[in-house]
């Protein structure tokens, strides 16, 4: 939740106007339960929606989250979501046939880091070229850990939800 994507987009997001909402997974932190390698995380993720649409009602969602937590977000299919931003997103911890935007529609960014330790470009281009509506863009220079280029992962977000929202 602190680690450098997470904590630039939430320092980020909410002056550009786009309501945010970090967490930890259970398990993470000071956070109760038990990690269940993305599985159980997905009703994490349903909560803070649960949460954030009740706090912000008739606004458009979006999932956007950093390596595991990109790749779980993508696996959330909750109809209150107008899209996902997945950042590092290893795509390889749940199977990528049962990912939202295989099959959905809705908009999706993943924003692959250049260098990615986990997930190259051309991997997660390959991968994901049957997702009806899926963008990628490659973080020149980045490595997974975003040691350079989170600027770029910051507007590119903003640039992508801004879209979407026709604003």
């Amino acid at each position: 939740m602190h680690t450098i994507v997470p904590a630039t987009l939430f320092d980020a997001l909410p002056p550009a106007g786009v309501a945010a909402l970090r967490f930890n997974f259970r398990g993470v932190g000071r956070s109760g339960g038990t990690h269940d390698q993305g599985r159980a995380e997905q009703r994490d993720i349903v909560a803070a929606i649960d949460a954030l649409a009740a706090e912000v009602p008739d606004v458009p969602l979006f999932l956007t989250g950093w390596s595991f937590g990109a790749e779980t977000a993508l696996a959330v299919g909750d109809e209150r979501v107008a899209g996902w931003v997945a950042v590092a997103a290893p795509l390889s911890i749940l199977p990528a046939d049962d990912l939202a935007p295989a099959r959905d529609p809705r908009p999706a960014l993943l924003l692959v880091p250049e260098h990615d330790q986990f997930r190259d470009p051309s991997s997660a281009t390959e991968l994901t070229a049957a997702w009806p509506n899926t963008r990628i863009v490659v973080v020149a220079g980045a490595d997974h850990f975003f040691g350079q280029g989170i600027d770029h992962v910051a507007a590119e977000t903003l640039a992508f939800m801004k879209e979407q929202v026709g604003g």
